[in-house]
């Protein structure tokens, strides 16, 4: 995938300020720019600063609640039916010592249901060989049903603790608020970008753009399925700005 890089930015910004000081340097007629992006123009501070806004909220309550999240019982560390992700307040994976080895990993925590569920299945599979002469096999599933069952009441509390702190907190309010925000300012970037513009102010327009998105995390960056297109549009500006006559 192609990405729209931290060097198209700086290219961007620097071609908007070469523009405009050449314009008024020589006292050049500037033509007017489209309403349209201008008003987009207008709602890019706003829209960036909600976002900025809302992830400082989630930082905040990470940082605050954070320390509270609670560490499960070794013994509810499992991949069976049920079981979810090992993850912290903000949803990324936790890495913990896994195997003989201690590699750090990111594990899988057993649920009540999911224990509840392996222990009714071990029972049941106990009670269908205890018909058996032989009984082979029978123990080894009262075993498993013991330990599944023993694994319930941890798994419970665990999992109690999650949903207690994730509700205290109102982690999940506030990222679905941040994701709305970055979501609007990814909109509404790629709107100004592909935007044909009518001056060298539209080009500032732009560079301001490409500035504002860059605030969002790397990840959101270089994860931006719309770079294709964004480039596209930037090239095509930078082309009709350098060469007046292909604007006209």
């Amino acid at each position: 995938m192609t990405i729209l890089n931290r060097r198209s930015f700086v290219a961007a910004l620097a071609a908007s300020l070469s523009s405009a000081t050449a314009a008024h340097a020589t006292g050049e007629q500037v033509v007017p720019e489209h309403p349209d992006l201008l008003a987009m123009s207008d709602r890019l501070p706003a829209t960036l600063q909600s976002y900025k806004d809302a992830a400082a909220k989630v930082h905040s309550i990470a940082k605050t609640w954070g320390p509270q999240w609670p560490t499960p019982d070794p013994e509810i560390i499992w991949y069976g039916n049920g079981s979810k992700r090992h993850a912290d307040i903000l949803g990324r994976g936790i890495e913990t010592p896994w195997g003989k080895g201690g590699i750090m990993r990111v594990q899988n925590i057993g649920t009540p249901e999911g224990f509840e569920a392996e222990y009714h299945a071990h029972t049941k599979e106990a009670e269908r060989k205890s018909k058996f002469k032989s009984q082979r096999g029978m123990k080894s599933e009262i075993r498993w049903a013991e330990r599944s069952k023993a694994r319930m009441e941890p798994a419970r509390a665990y999992w109690s603790e999650v949903e207690r702190i994730t509700a205290a907190s109102g982690i999940e309010v506030v990222q679905a608020a941040q994701t709305a925000s970055r979501d609007a300012l990814h909109i509404l970037v790629g709107d100004i970008l592909t935007f044909e513009e009518q001056s060298p102010v539209g080009l500032g327009i732009k560079a301001q753009a490409l500035a504002a998105f860059i605030e969002l995390p790397p990840f959101w960056q270089m994860a931006n399925p719309d770079s294709p297109k964004w480039l596209a549009g930037l090239t095509g500006t930078l082309a009709r700005q350098a060469n007046p006559a292909l604007a006209a």
